[in-house]
């Protein structure tokens, strides 16, 4: 503790001699999370309120917003043959003479009314809200202690991120912050291209704004700045990136912010390994994210008020982008040890772990005339992130002044009123056995299964995973379209499937201007007999242990909780007179102790039962009403989960 308060004061000081690359590097907070993925797997559960949430709110509004132009402005700008570079010209001169930092200063954010905004992600259904902290321009938008290029000191002279705070904490909505500002797209992609000029035209070898320096400020508005501490000096080798002063004062950033906010969720438009290259950089903040993660988890858990169990995403976990291809042996860890973030794309199976995707209404910065997405392609977007064990991120495109058009308002508008019809069958739910295709799309919440079907008119179908064959669907008693109440559905079950049609023509949503959303998209509730409690509900917390699904082998949900490593516990919640425990038997399981609101209820021998699945391993003596917690501690060998019956 004593170095940490050091190198506080240290930094303190160097920061008012001006010198922001010199700091020392971070030390992460101490506490129970210790840098190592086996330390962070074994101790990291991702919250439930956040897994309950489904759907967020994200504003992805800095300067660069103020052009109107498309994202990543601040580095097309800076390039002859981009498109940006030629509307710079057009509508503000010659980078040499007027760059980012004179953008950054000029902008206006006059039509931002977060009070407005917050009210209206309420209204479509958010759970929570993320604001952008940077982006790979390398300008924080709050007061940041570390970079003077802020938006307290510079442009609208305002807290942005503060104020985001402020207002997410008065609607009750969790809150987050977004670094996009890492060491390999910041000072490996956007940097470099700076330090250059024009190499045709009037304007030819004039070097662009990024190599002036503070003397040149003198007599100007940014008189006492300096350049470099926006562009970062003149480097044009960004492969090495996390070997550079810019990784040191990049942790510091995140660490302020985190200090000063309390955020419930930070974001890293960046990849968790290493082994990663875009763009002939080497991408990923590798040996940074257990550190990152380590001081935020352990900075939490010391909060006297707030969420301590928090949520942390980064890219490039497994996958189209894996960054850990040369240490494939850490992906099981790293899964467990924060959420992995999957921009634009949804996984195409169901994840044993959950995860988030990014999608945005219209261009991520605000782009002039670009369409938007319309509610039902979220609504799309939203379902099979749900059936998959993902949650959705909404960017709601800002203007430059920050206010949102009229189109994108309204999309919002259609989102909540089909989410106040629909939302049991997205907040707080689980993935089924299987979560789908284009046609039709499971989810299941509270022992029921939930039936999205895009474009259903009513006519019979057949939903083959309803089968009374199938492993997680018991007799089925009753079929419900959510929001229509008058409609009566009929149904056959039989080994092949779930036969449905509706009696009459199913009426839209009202209210929804989106016609396809509010004419499709229609939610069956199917209640059945077999309304267990699976291994993953919620209520369920679990240290060290791993997760397995799409089996296909007979298990409940088609998924188990596994571990070999003695002493590893899972338990849950739940409210009942009696649970019996549900897993699968053979000799290549082994040991498990029961407990039961603390009370010792015997161990449990899974390898001396012959080979089976969905067996009744523990029955529970009659237990008093209420709530309880069953707790499960692996003893030897492979200890496995599968449901809970409770009655």
């Amino acid at each position: 503790m004593l170095a940490v308060i050091l190198s506080l004061i240290l930094s303190a000081a160097q920061i008012t001699d001006g010198d922001i690359w010199n700091l020392p590097p971070l030390k992460p907070e101490t506490g129970l999370y210790t840098e190592s993925w086996d330390s962070l797997s074994r101790h990291y559960n991702v919250p439930e309120w956040w897994r309950e949430a489904k759907f967020g709110a994200w504003s992805h509004w800095d300067p660069q917003s103020a052009a109107e132009d498309g994202d990543w402005y601040a580095r097309g700008m800076y390039m002859p043959r981009s498109p940006q570079y030629r509307y710079h010209l057009e509508h503000y001169g010659h980078p040499s003479e007027y760059g980012y930092k004179d953008l950054c200063n000029d902008w206006v954010i006059d039509l931002w009314d977060p009070d407005d905004l917050m009210q209206l992600y309420k209204r479509m259904g958010a759970r929570y809200f993320l604001a952008m902290g940077n982006h790979h321009d390398n300008f924080d938008c709050w007061d940041s202690a570390y970079q003077p290029w802020n938006s307290v000191n510079v442009g609208p002279k305002t807290d942005i991120v503060g104020i985001w705070k402020q207002t997410a904490d008065k609607y009750g909505m969790p809150f987050g912050i977004g670094f996009h500002a890492t060491p390999a797209r910041t000072w490996g992609q956007f940097m470099p291209v700076r330090y250059s000029s024009d190499r045709t035209g009037p304007y030819a070898g004039v070097p662009y704004d990024a190599l002036q320096t503070k003397e040149d400020g003198v007599g100007k508005w940014w008189e006492g700045m300096d350049p470099v501490d926006l562009y970062g000096p003149e480097h044009h080798d960004g492969r090495n990136s996390l070997e550079t002063p810019f990784a040191d004062q990049f942790m510091w950033r995140v660490d302020d912010a985190i200090r000063k906010y309390q955020p419930d969720m930070i974001y890293f438009d960046e990849h968790a390994g290493d082994s990663q290259i875009d763009m002939g950089i080497n991408m990923g903040l590798g040996r940074l994210t257990p550190q990152i993660l380590v001081n935020f988890y352990n900075i939490a858990l010391k909060r006297e008020s707030g969420n301590r169990q928090v949520v942390a995403t980064f890219k490039g976990v497994g996958g189209r982008y894996d960054s850990f291809q040369n240490s494939p042996e850490l992906l099981p860890l790293v899964d467990r040890s924060l959420v992995k973030s999957t921009e634009f794309f949804t996984e195409d199976q169901i994840m044993a772990f959950p995860f988030q995707t990014e999608v945005s209404l219209q261009e991520w910065h605000y782009m002039a005339g670009a369409p938007y997405r319309p509610a039902s392609e979220i609504i799309t977007r939203l379902m099979q992130n749900v059936s998959r064990n993902g949650s959705l991120l909404l960017n709601i495109t800002q203007r430059g002044r920050g206010n949102i058009d009229d189109e994108a308002r309204q999309i919002c508008e259609d989102i909540g009123k089909w989410l106040e019809v629909n939302g049991e069958a997205v907040y707080g739910s689980r993935p089924f056995d299987v979560w789908g295709n284009e046609q039709v799309i499971y989810t299941r919440n509270g022992g029921n299964i939930y039936v999205v079907l895009p474009e259903w008119d009513g006519r019979e179908i057949l939903l083959e995973a309803l089968g009374s064959d199938a492993p997680s669907v018991g007799r089925i008693r009753k079929v419900k379209v959510l929001g229509d109440s008058k409609v009566r559905v009929k149904y056959t079950q039989t080994d092949g499937g779930l036969k449905i049609s509706a009696a009459r023509s199913l009426k839209p949503i009202s209210e929804i201007k989106d016609e396809a959303l509010a004419t499709g998209f229609k939610i069956l509730r199917i209640v059945h007999d077999k309304a267990w409690f699976n291994d993953d509900d919620p209520g369920v917390r679990t240290l060290g242990w791993d997760r397995k699904c799409n089996l296909g082998s007979g298990d409940f949900n088609n998924d188990l909780y596994l571990t070999d490593h003695p002493g590893d516990v899972w338990s849950a919640q739940f409210d009942g007179r009696s649970v019996r425990l549900v897993a699968p038997t053979g000799p290549e399981y082994g040991r498990m102790r029961v407990c039961i609101d603390g009370k010792d209820c015997g161990e449990i021998d899974l390898g001396s039962s012959p080979p089976g699945k969905q067996q009744i391993v523990f029955r529970s003596r009659r237990l008093r009403r209420g709530g309880h917690l069953i707790e499960i501690t692996s003893v030897d060998g492979v200890a496995t989960i599968d449901a809970l019956i409770i009655k």
